[in-house]
């Protein structure tokens, strides 16, 4: 089984103006839960972790991840929802967050245990789960634990600057979360925030540096995705788009599905030995279900009957 922690929000989305003023759509979100939701859909099993409030939008939360075929292995907390206000140009989304003492950051250390079992096949974290305070500090424990007892890491940085308050504390956490991570994506913007004041070339070096990871891919937007493999970068142009109508959790999407083809092909065990043909293949499934989001409002995954093998 895939676990997935970090957060749950409700995205409030921009869908356009009435008397001077922006409309909002609330729609389930974040960028875990996105991942959770996308892991789901194609039929790979997974659990959810991260506490979910017990307030409305708690239940539609819960009931979108449900629904989706993924198991609610997390609390239900009495503590509020996140919120996060989303406004989009040109496609591009951008985000403004509301977090304090909500229902996502009450993790606790050994409710988090209890599922390192022998069905824990993935732990996967990244975003807003990261960036700070107690429940950062409680992610990363458990990262180290899940690691410690055999279950493969995935880390998704997903950085949003705006949340972070300590911008040298939080690049020290995502080095260590580098350091044992077996499984790495992420995105250009990542890696230029990450590493800031030097070149992209300088940049990636540093980012291998700080990772034994046997699977790194680097997103880029338009521009598609490169992997790496045995000292190179291989690129990969993005998959054909009918229409676009704007990316709310493609890079969610395209993790999700990294781990689903990795999941489904039994590469788990042997991410070492992966030849570049198998890496390219599982770079062109995610790119492909990444671009069926990008052709949806909002993130809205696919489903197995809309995707090729």
């Amino acid at each position: 089984m895939i676990f997935v922690g970090g957060e749950n929000l409700m995205d409030m989305i921009q869908t356009g103006h009435q008397n001077g003023n922006g409309l909002f759509e609330a729609v389930p979100g974040g960028s875990p839960y996105n991942l959770a939701m996308a892991v789901g859909r194609q039929g790979v099993s997974v659990g959810y972790l991260t506490p979910i409030s017990q307030d409305s939008n708690g239940d539609q939360l819960a009931k979108k991840l449900v629904d989706s075929n993924v198991a609610l292995c997390g609390s239900r907390s009495t503590a509020p929802t996140s919120l996060a206000m989303v406004s989009i140009d040109d496609g591009v989304p951008s985000y403004a967050f509301y977090r304090e003492g909500t229902a996502e950051r009450q993790v606790d250390l050994d409710e988090l245990s209890r599922n390192l079992t022998e069905h824990a096949s993935i732990f996967h974290i990244g975003s807003l789960g990261l960036t700070g305070g107690e429940d950062a500090l409680v992610w990363e424990a458990f990262a180290k634990r899940a690691k410690e007892q055999g279950v493969k890491v995935s880390l998704d940085p997903n950085v949003r600057a705006s949340l972070i308050n300590d911008p040298s504390d939080y690049r020290a956490r995502i080095a260590r979360m580098m350091a044992i991570a077996d499984i790495l994506k992420l995105s250009d913007e990542d890696l230029e925030w990450l590493y800031e004041g030097v070149g992209p070339e300088q940049a990636l070096e540093a980012m291998l540096s700080h990772t034994e990871a046997e699977v790194v891919v680097l997103t880029k937007g338009g521009e598609g995705s490169s992997i790496w493999h045995d000292g190179s970068w291989y690129d990969m142009p993005c998959h054909p788009l009918e229409q676009l109508v704007d990316t709310v959790g493609a890079g969610d999407t395209f993790m999700a599905s990294m781990l689903v083809w990795l999941t489904q092909n039994e590469q788990l065990e042997t991410l070492g030995s992966m030849s570049l043909s198998q890496k390219r293949e599982m770079q062109a499934y995610a790119g492909q279900a990444a671009a069926l989001n990008c052709q949806r409002q909002g993130c809205n995954p696919p489903w197995p009957n809309e995707l090729t093998n």
